[in-house]
């Protein structure tokens, strides 16, 4: 087992080295599954990523408020090298987490903080673990896991670690991705990446393959919190004996490279001991010719019993599908009256631009909305299936609307639009959902695309995708992010916040802005909906309106998320800032600080 010695990074500075190493240890009461499954009775803390087990992101803290959030201001900051130290740079698309003053976080370089802001005037470093991840893997994190007494994050090279939260030693360190495993296709192994959050349900750590797109299987993996152990694995792209793999109906065994990627992380009932989860697009991406069927369990909500990882139930919001409508995002959970009946349910914005709800204990749909500004791959959704209306099981190519459903050999001139854009709605951007108002909300981008489908050639009858021909991956060449054009009553694309009643599932307010949105959302009882943007902003939203009440520019492009905690009855605001420079500003710098805000 690989092992790094804690230290603290000498970019830090020599003085706060000292003071660091000077600490004694520090010991936390452990995080249990009881105190994760009940984490909204600590709104002072930040215990998992999505804020509780349901992924409401909702702040029960009212202090700051629409009434003063305009005298917000900085209380104290921390940079943070480690992020660019021998690297380009490294995206942040997480929060940190926080336990009774004690804030912790990863950098995406594989770097693990534990920081004391209990003082509320500033943060001083613990200490801080390197992971050693090598430098010519991307960096990237969407989150880790407080359990028991221990940090766990699956890294994107593929390897899972547990950090002792009290000394900053490794506990251990295994390869979980990128190795051979008895269910895997053969095919691609080397390419799998986590790229997704890092959750603990049910006294399990959960990590995912999320590199569908590299031409791998998706798949959710339950470890043992002990060691790092397999419990078991949960394909999202069956094999052709398995359930649902007669969906795959080629003769070139596309389900090998079958994408279904899983790659932000999941809710969890712990009543049900059910995970629940969303795939995403089966690959190639725009090319379905070359796989021909539904496609199970790509663009997908599954339910998964945490136990066994036995698949509870599941809804296709897209059979067959071909737009890049990947519906890997955030389900999360609610309680909803139904025709006089409280019913458990899941909810999600999807890509396609649809908001869906399910019961989340047999997957019945219960209804959906629309939140972006239009629709344009189906004519609507059936009110008892909430399939396509279009959607016909005995066709192994689904037709939809011909003018936007685009096959091989069609020009792009003789194509209409589809909206929503691919890269459109809501995708790894946290949504948020209020409990007490029954509002939820969330942040993306919408717009309208065109492109033109390059038929993908396998590589024979036994599986691969032939890289150096045809349309490769995409099923399209890769020049699709070139051939983006604007639908009626849009320009190109743009950034988008979006409130939506739980009751209709409609969207009640919408803002835009010119740049799209690549953080989430995080809402709080004093009525804010708070986020980030890549051009260094950190904004409150009125929850009911949207209108911008509070803005900081931070000078970095930020692609975190705030969360809000609270220290001695104090609340604060707190986020990573990190992010890729936005392509329509230059004169940015990159960079990854804490800022910490408060009254």
């Amino acid at each position: 087992m690989k092992s790094t010695t804690s230290r603290v990074l000498a970019a830090l500075g020599g003085m706060l080295m000292a003071s660091a190493m000077a600490m004694p240890a520090m010991a936390e009461s452990p995080v249990t599954d009881e105190r994760l499954a009940n984490a909204d009775s600590e709104p002072q803390n930040w215990l998992t990523t999505l804020g509780n087990y349901a992924s409401q992101r909702y702040s029960q803290l009212d202090e700051i408020n629409t009434g003063n959030v305009a005298g917000l201001r900085v209380a104290f900051t921390l940079p943070i090298p480690s992020a660019f130290a021998g690297r380009a740079g490294s995206t942040i698309d997480t929060n940190p987490l926080v336990d009774e003053g004690i804030l912790y976080f990863e950098d995406g370089a594989g770097s693990f903080y534990k920081v004391d802001v209990s003082s509320g005037t500033g943060a001083r470093v613990v200490w801080v673990a390197d992971a050693t991840v090598a430098k010519d893997v991307g960096g990237q994190t969407r989150g880790f896991a407080l359990l028991d007494n221990t940090m766990v994050k699956c890294m994107s090279d593929g390897r899972t670690v547990a950090v002792d939260r009290d000394t900053g030693e490794f506990l251990w360190d295994v390869q979980r991705m990128g190795i051979d495993h008895p269910g895997s296709a053969g095919i691609n192994i080397e390419s799998e990446a986590c790229t997704g959050g890092t959750t603990a349900h049910g006294g399990h750590v959960m990590v995912a393959n999320g590199l569908g797109d590299g031409g791998t299987r998706g798949y959710v993996e339950a470890l043992d919190a002990s060691d790092g152990s397999e419990l078991w694995r949960w394909y999202a792209v069956p094999a052709p004996d398995e359930p649902g793999g007669e969906t795959w109906s080629d003769d070139h065994n596309a389900w090998k490279t079958g994408g279904g990627g899983m790659w932000t992380q999941g809710s969890y009932d712990p009543d049900l001991r059910l995970s629940y989860w969303g795939t995403a697009n089966p690959v190639p991406m725009f090319d379905p010719e070359f796989r021909p069927g539904d496609n199970l369990y790509t663009d997908s909500a599954v339910a998964l019993n945490v136990d066994t990882g036995e698949l509870v139930w599941y809804f296709q919001y897209v059979p067959n599908e071909s737009w890049d409508y990947d519906e890997n995002g955030v389900h999360f959970l609610l309680d909803r009256e139904i025709d006089g009946v409280t019913r458990p349910v899941v909810a999600h914005f999807a890509r396609n631009g649809y908001f869906y709800q399910f019961d989340r204990t047999s997957g019945e749909f219960l209804g959906n909305g629309t939140y972006v500004e239009a629709v344009t791959w189906t004519a609507g959704l059936d009110p008892k299936t909430g399939l396509p209306v279009e959607y016909n099981p005995d066709l192994e190519l689904q037709e939809y609307i011909p003018e936007t459903r685009w096959h091989r050999g069609e020009s792009i001139e003789d194509n209409q639009v589809a909206c929503p854009i691919l890269v459109g709605g809501v995708r790894w951007q946290y949504p948020a959902y209020n409990p007490d108002t029954g509002m939820a909300y969330a942040v993306g981008s919408d717009g309208c695309f065109n492109l033109t489908v390059i038929e993908t050639l396998p590589l024979g009858p036994d599986g691969g995708i032939n890289l150096e021909e045809g349309g490769g991956i995409f099923g399209n060449a890769g020049n699709f992010g070139a051939q983006l054009a604007g639908g009626e009553g849009t320009e190109d694309y743009y950034g988008a916040m979006w409130a939506v009643d739980i009751n209709t599932g409609n969207a009640v307010a919408t803002y835009e802005r010119p740049l799209v949105y690549t953080s989430g959302v995080t809402v709080t009882a004093g009525g804010l909906v708070l986020t980030s943007t890549p051009d260094g902003l950190v904004m409150a939203h009125d929850a009911t309106s949207l209108e911008v009440l509070w803005q900081f520019d931070m000078g970095v492009p930020s692609r975190g998320t705030p969360i809000s905690y609270a220290v001695d009855g104090k609340q604060y605001i707190a986020l990573l800032a990190s992010g890729p420079l936005p392509a329509t500003d230059f004169t940015m710098l990159r960079g990854a600080m804490l800022y910490v805000f408060a009254l």
